[in-house]
């Protein structure tokens, strides 16, 4: 059974004269802040075990995914502020649409082994499997 990416809402917090405090990701192993050129493409492959929360502090994307072993494929225009969420054996791909800073969350440790064996990369981008489809 797969959990399909979706986005989430962000919920409680804590606001004052200083700022706001807004807890997105509460169980996690590795946190990374993610830089992107507009024009960059990441991710196209999916996660055997691992899955991570994301929340797109600046800029947009447009968002690529299905369900393992399917062929429909979804896209997503996700605006600055989204949070969203890819789980295990989600395919997934991010298209930059401008210049980006991204904070992405995972369940599991992205030392090079753990990651290496959980991953699995695509020969052919997402977007473009998506725009033959079309």
């Amino acid at each position: 059974m797969t959990t399909e990416t979706h986005r989430l809402p962000i919920e409680g917090g804590f606001t004052d004269a200083r700022g706001t405090i807004l807890p997105i990701v509460h169980d996690f192993a590795n946190v990374q802040m993610i830089t992107s050129k507009a024009g960059a493409l990441r991710a196209n492959h999916y996660h055997k075990t691992d899955s991570h929360t994301c929340y797109l502090a600046t800029g947009s994307i447009d968002f690529y995914w299905r369900n393992h072993g399917e062929t429909t494929i979804h896209k997503e225009h996700l605006p600055e502020g989204s949070l969203f969420k890819t789980g295990p054996l989600i395919d997934h791909e991010m298209v930059f649409l401008t210049d980006s800073i991204m904070v992405c969350v995972s369940e599991n440790k992205r030392d090079a082994e753990t990651y290496d064996s959980d991953i699995v990369r695509f020969d052919k981008p997402l977007h473009t499997q998506y725009e033959e489809l079309q």
